[in-house]
């Protein structure tokens, strides 16, 4: 599947890779799929960075999900992961990648991609060069997204923002000074994403 291309420009190494994975995810979550799609303006307001590092570490459940490991969901993971070794094999190789289900509906789900500046000296660069706000708009801008805005990112910090997407489903992204983290959705609510990616964040990151 062709990488679809937000219409902002993509800030820093992490987001040019996050594109083609977004495009994989879309296919699986049922996001739309609009090349060329424009990102509206908005903030870029965001708390301060942490100055401890953290890791991700991929939970089995949390909230209301559980983490997929059926065939199905181990094809799309080796999927994204081998389309991005195409473009960074050692960001691919460390890339933390999910599909989570809600309990008890098997049309609701949600993907996961995470990195942390801790798995590979140039991931810890690019976090630690940047702002989170620019991190996010670089994920967030390989997504066919309309109106993203800002949500609390809790204790945490960083910054978290989300948005309905343009043909459907839902984008959100967060980021501090050692994580960034995406999360792709079918559910059409920003804000119900947002919450739910808030509990992932919490659950996942260390």
């Amino acid at each position: 599947m062709a990488a679809f291309r937000g219409g902002g420009r993509s800030r820093g190494n992490l987001g040019l890779l996050l594109v083609g994975v977004l495009a994989l995810i879309a296919g699986v979550t049922a996001c739309g799929s609009s090349p060329g799609a424009r990102m509206e303006a908005y903030g870029t307001t965001s708390t301060a960075s942490p100055t401890a590092q953290r890791t991700i570490r991929v939970p089995d459940s949390f909230a209301d999900y559980t983490r997929l490991t059926s065939a199905d969901a181990q094809r799309v993971i080796q999927d994204i992961r081998k389309a991005q070794a195409q473009q960074n094999p050692v960001f691919a190789a460390k890339m933390k990648i999910a599909v989570f289900q809600r309990h008890g509906d098997a049309h609701q789900r949600i993907a996961f991609i995470g990195l942390a500046a801790g798995d590979h000296p140039t991931i810890a660069q690019e976090l630690r060069s940047n702002p989170p706000s620019a991190e996010v708009d670089s994920a967030l801008a390989a997504m066919p997204l309309s109106g993203p805005k800002d949500y609390p990112t809790g204790p945490l910090g960083g910054a978290l923002r989300c948005a309905p997407g343009s043909r459907g489903g839902a984008g959100c992204a967060w980021a501090d000074g050692s994580t960034v983290g995406v999360v792709a959705s079918s559910v059409p609510s920003a804000d119900e994403l947002a919450r739910t990616t808030l509990a992932l964040r919490n659950a996942a990151e260390r």
